[in-house]
């Protein structure tokens, strides 16, 4: 990996690799736009030096310093996040999307994933590795990283899950307060707001988990398609943005971005977001427009330059397809390609008033074909490394013959996810919890709608 100095890189460059700030954090994906605003940060952040093993958008390999990075400023080996961003840049080619488009729901997951099997045995979350047991001794599919043991603890709570249920609705409730004030008086908090999604962040990081299971579940939607839509697409952005190691303060301006994306549409009639029929062509047009009004609703009320283009530019897409500039990705801005990924995520999952909603496998598959190469790919893998393959939330059948929740992603491989088996309990009682195995038990399909309502029935009896 090589360095370059913060100095000779000029604005608006693009790197056709991950460009990261240290062995830590990565600071924009690969063929992300450098903007000027950016460099300004990195500097008053005293950063001289950024790495990546890319060249710039001159077709050549970018000015490099004069020494190689040092060993302990490379990504390390175990960090399994930054392993699968930066190793495999291009996990989906262009042959396995093609095959993956052939496919019916029942996908596999090799088609656009590594070849990488899973020789871990089905692991009971609550057994513990032995004190003084070398980590060497373990294979990387037997390990599962501190996070992740943490966030299983509270994910075996049903209290826990019932109080993260509780404070999701108060926020989702403060965004509906916002989006109702602008609406009668035409003014924004800017500070409040932002301490309120830094709060919002700060309790996904505790209770990634919980949440995601949240918005798999259709008794948690708001009756406020904008609010619903915000809310849920806020919690998707975020989880990519953890997946992709933002730091925290482009974590609060995503944040802030996917929060209020929507805020234009309050100024158009309701009958065009808030109808049992799809639009005409010209109700289109106008809801077209709501990412120009939005940003104008966000300068006036000083918000920060990044979250003005996160939003005005959410609905473009990389291949120029998109509005209203029709620009493409070199021109886009992060945020907005994380939220382009997200709001659409969650708009093929959600609910709607003229159809049913889709789960969020389905919604998963449907964005990793990304037909047309509308999404960036990097963005796509870190949604995908998030939820797993088989999204957080969603009823699975096992080949044991089992039905089981998805709970929990397993770190680093997401064709393995925690799942929960409904009707089961460990030795202390509580619910029991396995993860997948890709030898010995597997998922063999994802119960539909019809089918996860027949057994939440049945367990009620």
């Amino acid at each position: 990996m090589n360095s370059f100095d913060v100095e000779k890189i000029k604005a608006l460059t693009i790197f056709n690799d991950n460009v990261y700030i240290d062995n830590a954090f990565l600071l924009i994906p690969a063929n992300c736009t450098i903007e000027n605003s950016l460099l300004k940060s990195i500097q008053e952040w005293h950063f001289t030096k950024l790495y990546s093993n890319g060249s710039d958008n001159g077709g050549e390999s970018a000015s490099k310093a004069s020494e190689q990075h040092s060993d302990a400023a490379q990504p390390a080996a175990n960090q399994d996040t930054t392993k699968y961003v930066d190793k495999e840049p291009n996990l989906i080619s262009e042959e396995k999307v093609e095959n993956i488009r052939k496919k019916t729901e029942s996908v596999d997951a090799s088609e656009f994933l590594g070849d990488e099997t899973s020789t871990a045995p089905v692991q009971d979350v609550k057994a513990e590795t032995p004190k003084g047991t070398p980590q060497e001794q373990k294979t990387p599919s037997q390990e599962v990283s501190d996070a992740t043991a943490s966030s299983m603890t509270f994910a075996n709570n049903p209290a826990e899950l019932e109080n993260a249920k509780k404070i999701y609705k108060e926020f989702t409730a403060y965004l509906n307060k916002v989006y109702m004030l602008y609406a009668t008086t035409k003014e924004l908090n800017n500070q409040e707001i932002t301490s309120e999604v830094t709060k919002f962040i700060a309790f996904i990081k505790a209770n990634r988990s919980y949440v995601l299971r949240i918005i798999s579940d259709p008794t948690m939607y708001d009756k406020n398609f904008l609010i619903n839509h915000s809310i849920r697409s806020t919690v998707v952005c975020i989880t990519i943005g953890l997946q992709l190691k933002m730091p925290e303060d482009r974590l609060v301006e995503l944040g802030v971005a996917s929060f209020l994306h929507e805020i234009g549409m309050i100024l158009l009639p309701p009958q065009l977001y808030m109808n049992d029929k799809q639009l005409s062509a010209p109700e289109k047009l106008m809801v077209n427009t709501h990412p120009i009004v939005s940003y104008n609703i966000l300068k006036k009320a000083n918000f920060s330059t990044n979250i003005q283009m996160g939003v005005l530019e959410h609905h473009e897409r990389i291949n120029g397809s998109g509005y209203p500039r029709h620009i493409t990705g070199e021109k886009t801005s992060l945020y907005a390609k994380i939220i382009a990924v997200a709001c659409s995520f969650e708009a093929i999952s959600g609910s709607r008033e003229y159809r049913e909603e889709r789960s969020t496998f389905e919604a998963l598959i449907e964005m990793l074909r990304n037909t047309n190469r509308q999404y960036e790919e990097t963005i796509l893998k870190s949604l995908l490394y998030s939820i797993s393959l088989y999204p957080i939330g969603v009823y699975v059948y096992l080949s044991n013959g089992r039905i089981a929740q998805v709970v929990d992603v397993s770190v680093g491989n997401p064709k393995t996810p925690f799942v929960q088996i409904i009707g089961e309990t460990d030795a202390a009682g509580n619910p029991k919890i396995v993860q997948i195995d890709a030898l010995r038990l597997k998922i063999v399909r994802v119960l539909n709608k019809a089918e996860v309502e027949d057994m939440l029935k049945a367990i009620k009896k």
